[in-house]
């Protein structure tokens, strides 16, 4: 049979053949390729105005951040809410924009549950004024290799389940106090002059002399150990809040820490106040919150004695 069709008509019949397995491969991908949502998040980032996150370690109770004016809040409870950190509010709207599908897991709804992105997954919304422009399911880790991760989540509405990398179990599955303010002190120690402890029974004040050195009534301390201490107290935080103190104590406080800076035109010094019986601390740079000192050694990272940076005899 082949022998009566020429080279040319054999040609012409190898060219129909391929051009019609080439349009059939380029249909399956172009399609797989509409079907596929690669982009998840399309926010814009500057726009968003609020948060609302579900997430499993409150039992999926709303945990929301939004903008009041240029800085963010975080609601703690149904009456009160605080500033939220406002870094930590950047990280989570570029760990949303960032959402950028790898993989279709899975198309059917009776997978849900094996990836966590059923009613058991953390649900984030976010908003831009009124309008809801996202909302998206977070689900459950797995490691990928080489060390790295991945999460699975599914947008709100459709039934397909997105493999998407990082871990994004851990930026959002946290109660309110993970989002607030925790600073007590911040700043750059190196720019400080002067420090004046005052305690109920001595104070005292440790100066930077004209040469760098920090003395204590004109004796120099130990530069290591000093150096130690204000590093660790210029970037000093807080874990464990105490909200709505007993007012009555708040103008009681027997330990004070007063820091002054060398900056021409700096805002006013930086105070931090204790009452040593209840261990409540205060911060002048974060006014609206208060910390328990008993917690992860706080007091003692801002409350030393004179002999604490005194060199040793």
């Amino acid at each position: 049979m082949f022998k009566n069709i020429s080279s040319k008509n054999l040609l012409i019949i190898f060219v129909v053949l391929f051009a019609t397995a080439a349009f059939f491969i380029y249909y399956d991908s172009s399609h797989e390729i509409r079907t596929f949502k690669k982009d998840i998040a399309n926010i814009d980032t500057s726009a968003v105005t609020s948060i609302s996150i579900y997430p499993k370690v409150t039992n999926h109770k709303e945990v929301r951040l939004y903008k009041e004016g240029n800085y963010w809040q975080v609601k703690i409870d149904n009456n009160k809410s605080v500033p939220a950190e406002e870094s930590k509010v950047r990280s989570l709207l570029n760990t949303i924009a960032g959402i950028k599908a790898n993989s279709l897991a899975a198309q059917d709804e009776s997978r849900w549950s094996e990836f966590k992105v059923d009613s058991s997954g953390t649900r984030v919304k976010v908003f831009e004024g009124n309008d809801n422009t996202l909302d998206i399911i977070l689900g459950k880790f797995s490691y990928q290799q080489p060390r790295s991760m991945a999460s699975y989540v599914r947008i709100k509405g459709d039934k397909n389940v997105y493999q998407v990398n990082g871990f994004l179990e851990y930026s959002f599955n946290q109660k309110p106090n993970y989002f607030r303010n925790n600073a007590i002190v911040k700043d750059d120690f190196s720019n400080w002059k002067e420090l004046t402890y005052t305690y109920p029974d001595s104070s005292f004040r440790m100066v930077k002399d004209t040469s760098g050195q920090w003395t204590i009534n004109n004796i120099r301390t130990d530069s290591t150990k000093t150096v130690n201490f204000l590093r660790t107290l210029s970037q000093v935080t807080g874990n464990e809040f105490i909200d709505n103190p007993d007012p009555s104590l708040l103008g009681k406080a027997n330990y004070t820490l007063t820091i002054e800076s060398t900056i021409a035109g700096k805002p006013g010094a930086i105070t931090v106040s204790a009452l040593s019986d209840q261990l409540i601390i205060h911060s002048s740079q974060n006014p609206d919150s208060y910390f328990n000192g008993n917690a992860n050694s706080l007091w003692k990272k801002i409350f030393a004695g004179k002999s604490h940076f005194l060199k040793n005899k």
